[in-house]
């Protein structure tokens, strides 16, 4: 088979304005290349040569949520191929998660998602808010509130945290829940690997549980594309294309990795696929998780209103 050359919803990716003001951690040492604007010029240039047609914005643990997920709904009305979904966050826990869910959800009609980060890795930074959010009941409140609207859990987790998430999957079989980033491998090691593939391959077992394949290449030191490949290919043997989907994780994961080339790496991975298969894991999946409807393709030249 040859590789894809399709239509592409990119199903995980940020834009920020003001980011070193609006974003607290991109104000940290590292960090400078990503704290300026990240505009839909950015992401297009980043893309140019791949057909993206749609895109899933995701939060980037903003100081202020609500007006976050405003400017992704101004960034889709500008550019429709930007945002078609967007995954703005909430915490979850909150006792006021009903009516926050609700600010979200008047604030951007295209409102697919929640994230609310829940990975610690022990010895490196955390987004998390807590190390113990999955265990506390108020977050699987949360997460019920969820599933009652119809929205999808995105799940940014470490492996040896899977045992937990599992045990939330299996008691709300109704939610969707989403892994981001392949379920953060650490491939630098022996048992790292280990542990991510047995995390992964009892992720898989659950129906209500789908996978975004990104940031590989920074999880793997001294990656190729062949080494690359076996991971990728054995995500398809667990879950299936119809429960994949690529994403770029633009701009952070550039920082290590092209978003074109990046795109490369997973194209070779898995064109041994069938045409049909493919085009689930590089836009059909995207499109059936966060409820993206088709539409009429615009020129650059005619997004702007």
């Amino acid at each position: 088979m040859a590789s894809y050359s399709g239509p592409v919803v990119d199903a995980h990716h940020h834009l920020w304005q003001r980011g070193h003001a609006t974003i607290p951690w991109l104000a940290g040492a590292g960090n400078e290349a990503l704290a300026d604007d990240m505009e839909p010029a950015d992401y297009h240039a980043a893309a140019d040569g791949l057909d993206v047609v749609a895109t899933v914005w995701i939060e980037a643990v903003a100081r202020d949520p609500l007006a976050e997920a405003e400017a992704a709904e101004e960034l889709h009305r500008v550019d429709p191929r930007i945002a078609t979904a967007i995954v703005a966050h909430a915490p979850l826990d909150a006792p006021d998660i009903a009516g926050r869910l609700d600010q979200l959800a008047a604030a951007t009609p295209r409102l697919a998602g929640i994230r609310d980060i829940v990975a610690v890795r022990p010895g490196h930074p955390s987004f998390a808010r807590a190390p113990d959010l999955m265990r506390r009941p108020a977050f699987a409140a949360g997460l019920a509130e969820l599933a009652r609207r119809g929205l999808v859990f995105d799940m940014m987790l470490e492996p040896w945290q899977m045992t937990d998430a599992l045990e939330l999957a299996r008691r709300l079989p109704e939610l969707q829940f989403v892994i981001e980033h392949a379920g953060s491998p650490d491939f630098a090691s022996g048992d790292g690997t280990k542990l991510w593939r047995e995390a992964m391959r009892s992720a898989a077992a659950l129906p209500n549980i789908a996978v975004k394949i990104s940031a590989l290449h920074c999880r793997m030191p001294g990656w190729t594309d062949a080494r690359l490949a076996e991971p990728i290919r054995e995500l398809v043997d667990w879950f299936g294309p119809s429960r994949l989907a690529f994403a770029s994780d633009f701009p952070v994961h550039d920082r290590t990795v092209p978003f074109a080339r990046a795109f490369e790496t997973f194209a070779e991975a898995v064109a041994h696929l069938s045409d049909d298969e493919q085009a689930q894991m590089f836009a059909g999946t995207a499109r059936r998780l966060y409820l993206i409807q088709p539409f009429e393709r615009l020129s650059p030249a005619t997004t702007a209103r």
